[in-house]
């Protein structure tokens, strides 16, 4: 009994330390989960998808599913569910068709971005549905033709977070160069491409919102020229934090978004 008073007695003025407490370690972020939907014309998404799923997680906390959406003349045939993204954080669309083959394929799209969820728009996703006035508008930009594929500069014009990371002057050792018919009202242009000393010169890259969600847009990414590139991992990577409202105003990842390459 006397050595136990003793031994309080010591840990009460501090000779003898008391039993530790353990840390209480704050919650990991929950990593995000991205579904990449593809289809159509005109690309090898077997190729680019491959890239897309495994280089972003190299500057973002992502999974990303890619799904094919449909054959050319079958349509996005994924689209006629309206639950074809249930279960993801944010939807990513580099896909490639004419006119959608079901009369809710568009509207399945828009209302979740309407929403709320957020989106990113990659390459040939900004030529989809041409017809359609409303996925235009979603989008933020109107387009309809491109530039030859070539080499081109690409140009910082705003100092945004998605963008911050990256050169004033960066190329692409070949692309498409998308022309720039109308950007949309709510869009905010963050880069553009340029060639021949301007004489051809379009916006590349631009955020923007539809209803209740944030839209990240670039229309770099034909082939893999431009999508084996480590400027362009991040800036996909970059962009899609920012729809999910993960990005600081530096351009850096909130605590626990950020991949391996980002520190």
């Amino acid at each position: 009994m006397r050595q136990v008073l003793l031994v309080l007695s010591l840990v009460a003025v501090g000779f003898l330390p008391a039993w530790p407490i353990a840390a209480q370690q704050p919650p990991q972020p929950k990593k995000l989960k991205a579904l990449l939907v593809s289809g159509g014309g005109s690309h090898k998404w077997n190729e680019v998808n491959p890239v897309l799923t495994k280089k972003i997680p190299d500057f973002a906390n992502v999974t990303i599913d890619a799904k094919i959406a449909g054959e050319v003349k079958g349509g996005p045939v994924l689209l006629n569910d309206p639950k074809f993204a249930d279960g993801y954080d944010v939807i990513m669309y580099n896909c490639c068709f004419a006119d959608p083959s079901g009369p809710d394929q568009i509207e399945n799209c828009l209302k979740l971005t309407r929403a709320g969820k957020p989106m990113v728009v990659i390459h040939c996703g900004v030529h989809s549905f041409k017809k359609s006035l409303e996925w235009q508008d979603c989008c933020g930009m109107t387009s309809n033709k491109h530039d030859p594929y070539r080499a081109f500069s690409v140009l910082k014009v705003e100092e945004h977070p998605v963008v911050k990371f990256l050169p004033k002057d960066w190329k692409t050792t070949g692309d498409e160069l998308y022309q720039t018919i109308k950007m949309g009202e709510r869009s905010k242009p963050l880069l553009r491409g340029n060639y021949d000393m301007g004489k051809s010169d379009h916006t590349i890259c631009w955020v923007s919102n539809y209803g209740k969600g944030k839209v990240f847009a670039t229309t770099l990414g034909h082939d893999l020229k431009t999508v084996n590139m480590a400027e362009y991992h991040h800036l996909l990577a970059n962009g899609l934090l920012w729809a999910c409202d993960k990005l600081d105003k530096d351009g850096k990842p909130l605590e626990g978004f950020g991949g391996p390459s980002s520190k």
